[in-house]
């Protein structure tokens, strides 16, 4: 019964959160990722996620995370929140994290477009993604 319960909320959590993971894209980044989980009650939370392959940067995080909504299927995809220059206040991490909570309405599709960097000793690189959609709860 324990399994079976495990299992089951597990698979609701997979089903419920919106991923995407890329790794070692280059001399300077490991990874990154954009993870965005419906909250209820209209909240998207959006994490987005930046390892640098070194333990320790002279800079990682991101220039830019956008926030896109749209009303439906035939309407146009609107930024609905910004977040500029989000980056690790320590100096030599090797990685970092940023989320944040969207108040949005429960039924509205939603995106995010990022931007990632990541500086050491050697040089700098940065790569952009885009989320998968999810919808409001």
């Amino acid at each position: 019964m324990k399994k079976a319960m495990t299992l089951t909320l597990a698979l609701i959590l997979l089903l419920s959160t919106a991923s995407a993971v890329f790794a070692r894209a280059s001399d300077q980044i490991d990874s990154y990722s954009i993870t965005m989980v419906p909250r209820g009650s209209g909240k998207i939370e959006v994490t987005v996620n930046v390892s640098g392959t070194h333990r320790q940067m002279t800079k990682i995080g991101f220039p830019g995370v956008t926030l896109y909504e749209r009303v439906d299927s035939n309407s146009a995809w609107s930024p609905v929140s910004i977040h500029t220059g989000k980056y690790n206040p320590n100096a030599t991490a090797g990685s970092h994290t940023y989320t944040f909570t969207f108040s949005g309405v429960a039924g509205r599709q939603y995106y995010v477009y990022a931007s990632f960097y990541a500086q050491d000793a050697q040089g700098s690189d940065s790569r952009n993604a885009n989320s998968t959609t999810v919808t409001a709860t």
